[in-house]
């Protein structure tokens, strides 16, 4: 059986990004984070605690300029240089919990979503992965279930 936990979370902080070498104002977002963790495990972990792992990544950003931050400083916090960053983070930080992350998502408005995947999760059967996946998307899409 393939397990999975679709975890929200939330960052509340202020950025600003350089297009051709212009600095654009600094301004706040609320960025909404979706992580997709599977477990092969035999154990049901509470789901707080990826939860828990994500804020803490999180944290030390929250109300706070991302640029000011590393990597940010060194690199553009710009919605698919953050998905990216987090996702790494997360990825390490739920590997001893027997969670992989499967795919992580960012999205800085409703209708704007930054998604990486990470097929070669070890132990996640891709398969098996790709059914759920598509499954969650067709009922969050309200087309309901194939029967």
């Amino acid at each position: 059986m393939l397990r999975y936990y679709r975890i929200k979370a939330y960052l509340n902080a202020s950025h600003f990004v350089v297009f051709d070498g212009k600095k654009g104002d600094i301004h706040p977002h609320t960025w909404e984070f979706v992580a997709t963790v599977y477990t092969t495990g035999d154990d049901i972990i509470k789901f707080t605690e990826p939860e828990k792992i994500i804020m803490k990544i999180f944290e030390p950003y929250q109300n706070q300029v991302m640029n000011d931050h590393d990597p940010f400083c060194a690199i553009i916090p710009s919605l698919e240089n953050m998905t990216e960053y987090f996702a790494t983070q997360i990825a390490e930080a739920v590997k001893p919990m027997n969670y992989h992350l499967r795919r992580f998502e960012g999205s800085e408005t409703p209708v704007r979503t930054y998604g990486v995947r990470f097929p070669e999760a070890d132990g996640i059967d891709d398969k098996a992965a790709d059914d759920v996946e598509a499954a969650v998307s067709r009922l969050e899409k309200g087309f309901g279930t194939e029967g």
